[in-house]
Protein backbone atom coordinates (compact mmCIF):
# COMPACT_ATOMS: atom_id res chain seq x y z
CA UNK A 1 0.00 0.00 0.00
CA UNK A 2 1.43 3.41 -0.78
CA UNK A 3 2.77 5.23 1.67
CA UNK A 4 0.09 8.29 0.94
CA UNK A 5 -2.83 6.03 1.70
CA UNK A 6 -1.36 4.89 4.47
CA UNK A 7 -0.45 8.04 6.38
CA UNK A 8 -4.22 8.97 4.97
CA UNK A 9 -5.47 5.91 7.05
CA UNK A 10 -3.85 7.00 9.81
CA UNK A 11 -4.98 10.35 9.30
CA UNK A 12 -8.88 9.19 9.44
CA UNK A 13 -8.52 6.88 12.51
CA UNK A 14 -7.08 9.58 14.91
CA UNK A 15 -9.72 11.89 14.09
CA UNK A 16 -11.94 9.50 14.95
CA UNK A 17 -13.50 10.37 18.40
CA UNK A 18 -12.95 7.88 21.61
CA UNK A 19 -16.67 7.96 22.96
CA UNK A 20 -16.08 5.96 26.27
CA UNK A 21 -14.52 9.63 26.96
CA UNK A 22 -17.42 11.45 25.49
CA UNK A 23 -20.39 9.24 27.30
CA UNK A 24 -21.38 10.35 31.03
CA UNK A 25 -19.28 9.22 34.22
CA UNK A 26 -21.99 7.31 36.83
CA UNK A 27 -20.95 10.01 39.16
CA UNK A 28 -22.42 12.53 36.90
CA UNK A 29 -25.78 11.24 36.92
CA UNK A 30 -26.16 10.84 40.60
CA UNK A 31 -24.41 9.59 43.67
CA UNK A 32 -24.15 5.96 43.98
CA UNK A 33 -25.67 5.20 40.20
CA UNK A 34 -23.16 2.53 38.09
CA UNK A 35 -22.54 2.52 34.70
CA UNK A 36 -23.53 -0.83 32.87
CA UNK A 37 -22.72 -1.80 29.54
CA UNK A 38 -25.73 -2.80 26.67
CA UNK A 39 -25.05 -6.09 24.43
CA UNK A 40 -26.39 -3.61 21.81
CA UNK A 41 -24.36 -0.69 22.73
CA UNK A 42 -21.70 -1.03 20.26
CA UNK A 43 -22.07 0.19 16.67
CA UNK A 44 -24.83 1.11 14.43
CA UNK A 45 -26.90 -1.99 13.95
CA UNK A 46 -29.19 -0.85 16.84
CA UNK A 47 -30.85 2.25 15.71
CA UNK A 48 -30.30 6.09 17.51
CA UNK A 49 -33.43 7.53 16.58
CA UNK A 50 -37.06 6.26 16.98
CA UNK A 51 -39.27 9.18 18.86
CA UNK A 52 -42.94 8.91 17.52
CA UNK A 53 -41.78 5.48 15.27
CA UNK A 54 -38.90 5.05 12.97
CA UNK A 55 -39.73 6.10 9.88
CA UNK A 56 -38.62 9.47 7.94
CA UNK A 57 -34.92 8.92 9.81
CA UNK A 58 -32.23 9.14 6.66
CA UNK A 59 -29.74 10.68 9.38
CA UNK A 60 -29.83 6.57 10.43
CA UNK A 61 -27.58 5.78 7.16
CA UNK A 62 -25.06 8.49 8.03
CA UNK A 63 -23.81 6.95 11.35
CA UNK A 64 -20.10 5.83 11.69
CA UNK A 65 -19.93 4.88 15.34
CA UNK A 66 -22.21 4.72 18.34
CA UNK A 67 -21.82 3.89 22.46
CA UNK A 68 -24.76 3.43 24.25
CA UNK A 69 -24.86 3.04 27.89
CA UNK A 70 -27.11 2.73 30.78
CA UNK A 71 -27.25 3.78 34.84
CA UNK A 72 -28.96 2.45 37.56
CA UNK A 73 -28.49 1.96 41.37
CA UNK A 74 -30.11 -0.83 43.49
CA UNK A 75 -33.72 -0.03 44.07
CA UNK A 76 -33.50 3.10 42.66
CA UNK A 77 -37.06 4.40 40.96
CA UNK A 78 -35.03 6.21 38.29
CA UNK A 79 -32.60 5.34 35.68
CA UNK A 80 -30.54 7.01 32.30
CA UNK A 81 -28.99 6.11 29.40
CA UNK A 82 -26.68 8.04 27.67
CA UNK A 83 -25.91 7.36 23.49
CA UNK A 84 -23.23 9.24 21.75
CA UNK A 85 -23.35 8.84 17.83
CA UNK A 86 -20.87 10.04 15.37
CA UNK A 87 -21.92 11.09 11.75
CA UNK A 88 -20.40 11.86 8.47
CA UNK A 89 -20.46 15.50 7.62
CA UNK A 90 -23.93 17.32 8.35
CA UNK A 91 -25.49 14.14 9.53
CA UNK A 92 -26.02 15.05 13.18
CA UNK A 93 -27.25 18.28 12.45
CA UNK A 94 -29.69 16.29 9.84
CA UNK A 95 -30.82 13.96 13.01
CA UNK A 96 -31.19 16.96 15.22
CA UNK A 97 -34.11 18.29 11.69
CA UNK A 98 -35.68 14.77 11.94
CA UNK A 99 -35.89 14.63 15.85
CA UNK A 100 -37.52 18.41 16.16
CA UNK A 101 -39.85 17.23 13.17
CA UNK A 102 -41.13 14.09 14.31
CA UNK A 103 -41.48 15.84 17.50
CA UNK A 104 -43.77 18.38 15.77
CA UNK A 105 -45.73 16.19 13.87
CA UNK A 106 -46.07 13.05 16.24
CA UNK A 107 -49.53 11.68 15.43
CA UNK A 108 -52.22 12.14 18.05
CA UNK A 109 -53.59 8.16 17.50
CA UNK A 110 -51.57 5.42 18.86
CA UNK A 111 -48.54 4.26 16.78
CA UNK A 112 -46.96 0.81 16.74
CA UNK A 113 -43.45 0.42 15.97
CA UNK A 114 -40.19 -2.03 16.39
CA UNK A 115 -42.70 -5.08 18.13
CA UNK A 116 -44.49 -2.55 20.50
CA UNK A 117 -48.31 -2.52 20.95
CA UNK A 118 -50.22 0.51 19.78
CA UNK A 119 -49.40 3.41 22.41
CA UNK A 120 -49.97 6.86 22.38
CA UNK A 121 -46.73 9.33 22.67
CA UNK A 122 -47.32 12.92 23.82
CA UNK A 123 -44.91 14.87 23.22
CA UNK A 124 -44.00 18.42 25.16
CA UNK A 125 -40.94 20.54 24.99
CA UNK A 126 -39.06 21.23 28.08
CA UNK A 127 -36.13 24.15 28.15
CA UNK A 128 -32.76 24.32 30.08
CA UNK A 129 -30.57 27.49 29.74
CA UNK A 130 -27.65 24.98 30.39
CA UNK A 131 -27.97 22.78 27.70
CA UNK A 132 -25.96 23.39 24.28
CA UNK A 133 -27.89 26.14 21.86
CA UNK A 134 -30.07 24.29 19.25
CA UNK A 135 -30.66 21.15 22.03
CA UNK A 136 -33.72 19.33 21.46
CA UNK A 137 -35.41 18.30 25.13
CA UNK A 138 -38.61 16.71 25.28
CA UNK A 139 -41.39 15.09 28.05
CA UNK A 140 -42.77 12.15 26.64
CA UNK A 141 -45.71 10.73 28.33
CA UNK A 142 -46.83 6.93 27.10
CA UNK A 143 -50.26 5.83 27.33
CA UNK A 144 -52.20 2.73 26.26
CA UNK A 145 -52.87 -0.74 26.45
CA UNK A 146 -50.73 -3.70 27.10
CA UNK A 147 -52.15 -7.02 27.31
CA UNK A 148 -55.32 -5.54 28.25
CA UNK A 149 -53.78 -3.60 31.04
CA UNK A 150 -53.90 -0.01 30.90
CA UNK A 151 -50.06 1.91 31.00
CA UNK A 152 -49.12 4.95 31.87
CA UNK A 153 -45.27 6.13 31.39
CA UNK A 154 -43.10 9.20 31.77
CA UNK A 155 -40.09 9.79 29.92
CA UNK A 156 -37.65 12.35 29.00
CA UNK A 157 -34.75 12.69 25.92
CA UNK A 158 -32.43 15.44 25.25
CA UNK A 159 -30.33 15.41 22.02
CA UNK A 160 -27.75 17.42 21.54
CA UNK A 161 -25.23 18.07 19.00
CA UNK A 162 -21.39 19.09 18.76
CA UNK A 163 -20.27 18.82 15.54
CA UNK A 164 -20.95 15.59 14.18
CA UNK A 165 -21.20 14.11 17.26
CA UNK A 166 -25.15 13.86 18.59
CA UNK A 167 -25.68 13.18 22.60
CA UNK A 168 -28.90 11.54 23.53
CA UNK A 169 -29.74 11.27 27.15
CA UNK A 170 -33.02 9.07 28.17
CA UNK A 171 -34.53 9.00 31.55
CA UNK A 172 -37.08 6.53 32.99
CA UNK A 173 -38.85 6.33 35.94
CA UNK A 174 -41.31 4.53 37.94
CA UNK A 175 -44.83 5.69 38.57
CA UNK A 176 -44.78 6.68 41.72
CA UNK A 177 -41.92 9.29 41.04
CA UNK A 178 -43.07 12.27 39.95
CA UNK A 179 -42.70 14.35 36.80
CA UNK A 180 -40.57 17.14 38.39
CA UNK A 181 -38.34 14.93 40.06
CA UNK A 182 -37.67 12.86 37.02
CA UNK A 183 -37.19 16.17 34.69
CA UNK A 184 -34.80 17.67 37.21
CA UNK A 185 -32.73 14.16 37.48
CA UNK A 186 -33.24 14.28 33.45
CA UNK A 187 -31.71 17.70 32.73
CA UNK A 188 -28.95 17.46 35.77
CA UNK A 189 -27.57 14.48 33.20
CA UNK A 190 -28.11 16.58 30.20
CA UNK A 191 -25.96 19.21 31.08
CA UNK A 192 -23.49 17.46 32.24
CA UNK A 193 -23.13 16.10 29.25
CA UNK A 194 -23.55 19.29 27.15
CA UNK A 195 -20.17 19.95 29.44
CA UNK A 196 -18.87 17.06 28.05
CA UNK A 197 -19.12 17.92 24.51
CA UNK A 198 -18.38 21.50 24.90
CA UNK A 199 -14.83 19.79 26.37
CA UNK A 200 -14.07 17.35 23.45
CA UNK A 201 -14.41 14.75 26.12
CA UNK A 202 -12.19 15.91 28.78
CA UNK A 203 -14.78 16.23 32.03
CA UNK A 204 -16.39 12.67 30.79
CA UNK A 205 -15.74 9.19 30.21
CA UNK A 206 -16.02 5.92 31.34
CA UNK A 207 -13.27 5.14 34.44
CA UNK A 208 -10.92 3.08 33.87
Amino acid sequence: MPVVVLALAAAALASQPNLAKLVLKPSAVAPGFVLAQRPDGNGTGQRTLDLCGTKNYPSEALRTDRLQVDYGKLNAKLALSNEVVVYKDGGAAQAMREVAQHAKTCPSKPIAFEGQPPLLYKITRVSDSKLLPGSIALRIDVSGKINGKRVHATRFAVYQRDGNILSGVYSYGANTVSSAVQERFALHAAEASATILRQGGQAGGVPA
